[in-house]
C-alpha cells in the first residue's frame, strides 16, 4: 500500500471545500488528461488497489480515501457535475465534517510539496507521510 495526495480542482482554479466534499461522495478521484505525463502514467499505473489517497482542497485535507478500482477514461460533458475524466473508484474512509469523526478537528495543512496535482509519499521519514499515515491511523480506529 502506498499512501498518495491529491487535489481535485482543475489548474488553478480553486473549488470551495463542499464542492470537493462532493466530489467525493461520488465514489471518485481523478484527473484531467491534460496534466504532465509523469502523474497521468502514476494515477494510470502506479497507483494500486488498496493504496491511500487523502484528498486536498490546497493543502487542506477534505477526505481520506482508499482506491477499489482500477483507472478508467470518462467522456464528460458540460451537463457533467464532475469535472475529470480520469477516474478511479474509491471507499470513503473518513470525511471532514462527519459526524463523529475527529480526525480532522485542529488538523493542520499538509506540509507542503512541490508534486502538484497527484503525488505519491512513500518514504516513512517523510513529513507528508507521517501526515497521510496519522490521518489514516485515525480514520482507521474510528471505523
Amino acid at each position: 500500500m502506498n499512501y498518495w495526495h491529491i487535489n481535485l480542482h482543475p489548474t488553478d482554479d480553486r473549488r470551495d471545500d463542499a464542492e470537493i466534499k462532493n466530489f467525493v461522495l461520488s465514489r471518485t478521484i481523478g484527473m484531467g488528461q491534460d496534466f504532465s505525463p509523469s502523474q497521468e502514467n502514476a494515477f494510470k499505473n502506479t497507483m494500486q488497489i488498496g493504496d491511500v489517497v487523502v484528498v486536498l482542497n490546497g493543502r487542506t485535507s477534505i477526505a481520506l480515501v482508499e482506491v477499489i478500482g482500477d483507472w478508467y477514461k470518462f467522456d464528460c460533458d458540460e451537463k457533467s457535475i464532475i469535472w475529470f475524466p480520469l477516474r478511479r473508484a474509491v471507499k470513503i474512509l473518513c470525511m471532514r465534517g462527519d459526524e463523529g469523526n475527529d480526525c480532522f478537528t485542529n488538523l493542520a495543512m499538509i506540509p507542503k510539496t512541490q508534486t502538484g496535482t497527484l503525488g505519491i509519499s512513500n518514504d516513512i521519514n517523510c513529513a507528508t507521510y507521517k501526515y497521510i499515515h496519522a490521518l489514516y491511523e485515525c480514520c482507521k480506529n474510528k471505523a
